[in-house]
């Protein structure tokens, strides 16, 4: 009876813990909007990010900056629970906004902190906090 308590115990750990690494990114899905805040010319902007998942497990993760009129996408570099980190790659608009930037986004409750830098920087050069306006 023991070993078979012990067994079952091991099997529920090794269950909830790869139900937690599956589920690992779904505090990232859905639509997200917030204002951006530029540190080096104080300026505001809008921004939209919308995460899909695709046929398979395969995720996408769009970026538009409707009010600099740019927008692409996010490639995914790292993943845990708290905190995604990102490439960000234009596909319109990089005569108005930087390309290949970093993008760390770090969850907080219910609200996503974005945090960006420049390509080649560590200098956090943008910032935003996102609230969802649609579940994935």
């Amino acid at each position: 009876m023991r070993k078979t308590l012990v067994i079952l115990g091991l099997l529920l750990l090794l269950t909830s813990t790869a139900a937690a690494q599956r589920k690992s990114g779904s505090w990232l899905r859905g639509s997200w909007e917030g204002t951006g805040y530029q540190t080096d010319d104080q300026s505001t902007w809008a921004m939209k990010l919308t995460i899909k998942k695709s046929k398979g497990v395969r995720r996408t993760f769009s970026i538009e900056y409707p009010s600099l009129s740019c927008g692409g996408r996010w490639r995914l570099v790292s993943m845990n629970r708290t905190e995604a980190r990102f490439r960000e790659l234009l596909d319109h608009g990089q005569d108005k906004c930087s390309d290949k930037g970093k993008v760390i986004i770090e969850r907080k409750g219910g609200q996503l902190i974005f945090l960006y830098s420049n390509e080649g920087s560590r200098e956090i050069t943008g910032s935003a906090v996102l609230n969802r306006k649609k579940p994935g």
